[in-house]
């Protein structure tokens, strides 16, 4: 029924509350569940106008998201990732309404 899953991480402990459901909702399902995080500190939110380089916040939440997909895929699932620089409601409506990805009605967003 679902084929992908969008899950809108903070990067903190609560997120765990979320991906237990998330993971037994994609592994009955057999969903490909794509986790987003947007860094929104100063270098992220100027990033390309200013064409700054990763912070280090931001090379933390990459490893912060590497390990909780690692994590996931060891159960099975099928896991893809995205960093994401900005404000976090307009980078998420982007990354939902980029390119069709997931504007089709197989797709969950636990936002």
């Amino acid at each position: 029924m679902y084929r992908k899953i969008l899950v809108a991480l903070n990067l903190t402990d609560d997120d765990w509350n979320v991906l237990d459901h998330v993971r037994r909702l994609a592994g009955h399902f057999e969903s490909e569940v794509v986790l987003l995080h947007v860094a929104d500190g100063w270098a992220a939110r100027n990033f390309d106008q200013l064409k700054l380089a990763e912070s280090e916040e931001m090379k933390q939440d990459r490893q912060a998201l590497d390990q909780i997909a690692n994590r996931l895929r060891s159960e099975g699932l099928t896991i893809s990732v995205q960093l994401a620089r900005g404000s976090p409601p307009e980078q998420i409506l982007k990354v939902v309404s980029q390119g069709g990805k997931f504007n089709c009605c197989g797709c969950f967003f636990i936002l």
